[in-house]
């Protein structure tokens, strides 16, 4: 440390006689100047330093006390600055490199992503870069709630997603939209309403449909039957096809206001392994399990040579963070913020095949949690497949 202070505020090292040490010593240390004593190049010189700040007071005490200083050396920042000070060239450089150094510190730099296992990474960025987000993103200007909903306006695939920032290194979760679940192949099945409401349409491929365009259906009525009629007799088969409704969809999302969260203690602990051909090697070992509560995050990266030679070998860093469990407080706009985002999540996964024909939401809030209802009226697929068991088919047939 002494080293580091005397480099950014310098050092003057002086040089004299060694028959004149013992008088310089004392004249120097009689008008507060420390020194430290150099080692001595021979018998019949003596060097000592002192700080830039104490060299023209001690040139003058040598000179008044008649000690003839044989030579002067300079070290440190200041002389340095001193001897380039005409070179404006690099202190704008300098001045350059700081720039670049803060501009860096606000810049995205990496994205790492969480929860897409039927999509690409590179099909993810790909659609994040659509709605202005990316590598090289500069991240005060990034709006990340407006971000989120245009992401999932715009794309087919995901249903949710959150970006969190950790330094320059984005984190991206997401949440897959679900799909129309493929059928199950049974043997023979009828058809029946998912929800109550209004028939709008019917597409059927097999089965006998019972109802009509524009029947009232209660949740659970039978709309096709795997029970064809023939002139003689009937067959069983399996019900197949398609039954858009008018519905109504109530969804209710509750936000308690006081919650358990983390707060970060800001200790952490670290274990950083070498992974050499499957192999590996502890470089340091530091987590202890000390920690009473903690998260516990790896980072693997593989090493790279001149940026293009993948090496066999990975570090993997694993990071303990401990954290104290406190209850916390939301207060009205944030409980409604999250109780937004989890409707919009919600909304997404149930109705991703229907038809929004009108939206009602009310808000309540109580002294313990903020509830937000949400209404919907809309055009949905209520058809859901029902298997006729064997013993049904007996039953029928005698």
């Amino acid at each position: 440390m002494k080293k580091l202070l005397d480099f950014f505020f310098g050092t003057v090292t002086f040089e004299i006689n060694s028959t004149d040490a013992e008088k310089a010593l004392n004249i120097l240390h009689g008008n507060m100047i420390y020194m430290k004593k150099m080692p001595k190049k021979d018998c019949e010189k003596f060097s000592f330093t002192v700080a830039k700040s104490n060299r023209r007071k001690a040139e003058c005490l040598l000179d008044k006390s008649g000690i003839k200083v044989y030579s002067i050396r300079r070290r440190g920042l200041p002389f340095a600055v001193m001897k380039y000070k005409k070179r404006y060239g690099i202190f704008v450089g300098f001045a350059i490199f700081c720039f670049l150094l803060y501009l860096s510190q606000q810049i995205v730099w990496e994205i790492d992503f969480s929860g897409n296992e039927n999509i690409s990474d590179i099909e993810v960025e790909r659609q994040l870069l659509e709605v202005g987000f990316g590598v090289g993103s500069y991240i005060p200007n990034v709006d990340f709630y407006t971000l989120s909903n245009e992401f999932i306006m715009s794309s087919d695939d995901f249903s949710f997603i959150s970006v969190n920032m950790e330094g320059t290194k984005a984190h991206v979760e997401l949440r897959e939209r679900k799909k129309k679940d493929e059928k199950t192949e049974y043997a023979a099945s009828n058809i029946v309403a998912k929800y109550g409401g209004i028939i709008e349409s019917m597409t059927v491929y097999s089965g006998q449909t019972v109802i009509e365009k524009e029947s009232v259906v209660k949740e659970g009525d039978l709309l096709v039957s795997g029970f064809v009629e023939k002139t003689s007799g009937f067959d069983i088969v399996r019900s197949q096809g398609s039954v858009y409704a008018y519905v109504t969809r109530e969804f209710e999302v509750e936000i308690p206001f006081e919650k358990n969260v983390k707060k970060y203690t800001g200790k952490g602990q670290n274990n950083i392994d070498l992974i050499f051909f499957g192999r590996k090697f502890n470089l340091k070992k530091g987590i202890d399990g000390s920690f009473e509560a903690y998260d516990e995050y790896t980072d693997v990266e593989r090493l790279v040579l001149f940026d293009r030679i993948k090496l066999p070998l990975v570090l993997s860093k694993t990071t303990a963070k401990e954290y104290e469990a406190n209850k916390g407080i939301l207060n009205e706009n944030e409980a409604k913020k999250q109780a937004e985002k989890e409707m919009s999540r919600i909304l997404a996964d149930e109705l991703f095949d229907s038809e929004i024909l009108e939206r009602k939401t009310t808000e309540e809030i109580t002294e313990k949690s903020y509830k937000l209802k949400c209404s919907i009226y809309c055009i949905s697929d209520i058809a859901c497949e029902k298997e006729i068991l064997l013993s049904q088919k007996t039953d029928n047939k005698n």
